[in-house]
């Protein structure tokens, strides 16, 4: 175990920095028997709220926690830099262990800045889905990003998916990778402003109005853990519409609707698309593959996001 040691609990996950006499940091990784552990005299921080589950209506179990740093006491992370690169990195972590690219993207792009002075670290915590988190910043959301403002991003994908910039383009090297690899996205839901489908209901939003001040925290974690497991449940279906008359690579999203599935009437209504860009890829590396397994993984807002195997 380092002597000077940093530890980022997640859930059941915990993962390990160092800190060297000189100041430098470093990653250990993940630690495989947290059992061990005894952080009893460590001095705990909460981790920044620039990721927080109280944004979203439903998270998947494991992104539904909140990072806990755990310093020891003869480890100096006063220095601006290292603190807030500690604060921050926690919720990256646990997007890349639960192969969130559009989540570890969004973390990464919220503090961009504190992560950089971290590049090499930042680099080799991402590495494992860097291909996938270029893809959902670049094609996946409806913002448009050049490559040359995610660097870090796009160096360490490169390797994974053998880019050879000088005789293609990425989306060219994203069909080769797609048609050579099976990749796991997270994508958001577009255009669902067109269609009647909502990720809210009336009835489940009202389950707690009328519970007694003794009941509240009983009652409300049976409730929590209902509304979880309700939505967990709902039917996706991602697949492609090769007869669509103004997109012959459109992939559509259809979804349960929350208020009939509770009446007992069973049925997928549109909920939308998978953006444009990223559907003419994934149906040029797969044009044989008319579905695609999919779930819901996180709401917030009017954000509905869900984790897609191409």
């Amino acid at each position: 175990m380092s002597e000077k040691q940093i530890l980022i609990n997640f859930g059941k996950n915990w993962f390990e920095f160092s800190k060297s006499w000189t100041g430098q940091l470093d990653y250990c990784g993940k630690v495989e028997n947290p059992s061990h552990l005894n952080v009893e005299n460590y001095q705990k921080l909460a981790s920044s709220a620039y990721f927080t589950p109280s944004y979203y209506v439903f998270l998947r179990d494991g992104l539904n926690c909140t990072p806990r740093i755990y310093v020891s006491p003869e480890t100096d992370v006063s220095d601006k830099d290292t603190f807030d690169f500690l604060l921050h990195v926690g919720s990256l972590l646990c997007a890349v262990e639960a192969k969130d690219s559009l989540l570890a993207g969004e973390l990464y792009l919220r503090r961009k800045k504190s992560f950089e002075k971290f590049a090499r670290l930042t680099q080799f915590i991402i590495e494992p889905v860097s291909a996938e988190i270029l893809f959902s910043l670049l094609f996946g959301r409806l913002y448009d990003m050049e490559e040359n403002e995610i660097p870090l991003v796009l160096d360490a994908a490169k390797k994974k998916l053998s880019y050879r910039c000088e005789s293609e383009t990425l989306e060219q090297a994203f069909v080769r990778y797609f048609k050579e690899n099976e990749a796991c996205l997270t994508l958001p839901v577009v255009g669902m402003n067109y269609h009647s489908w909502s990720p809210y209901s009336d009835f489940l939003d009202g389950l707690a109005e009328n519970l007694k001040p003794e009941d509240l925290l009983v009652q409300s974690e049976k409730i929590r853990k209902a509304k979880h497991d309700f939505y967990s449940s709902l039917e996706i279906a991602v697949q492609a519409e090769p007869y669509n008359h103004a997109d012959e690579n459109a992939v559509a999203v259809m979804a349960e609707s929350l208020d009939a599935k509770i009446a007992g009437n069973p049925g997928l209504e549109k909920a939308g698309y998978i953006r444009a860009t990223a559907a003419k890829i994934i149906r040029a590396a797969k044009p044989e593959k008319m579905s695609f397994k999919a779930e819901l993984v996180r709401i917030g807002g009017r954000d509905v996001v869900l984790k897609i195997e191409v």
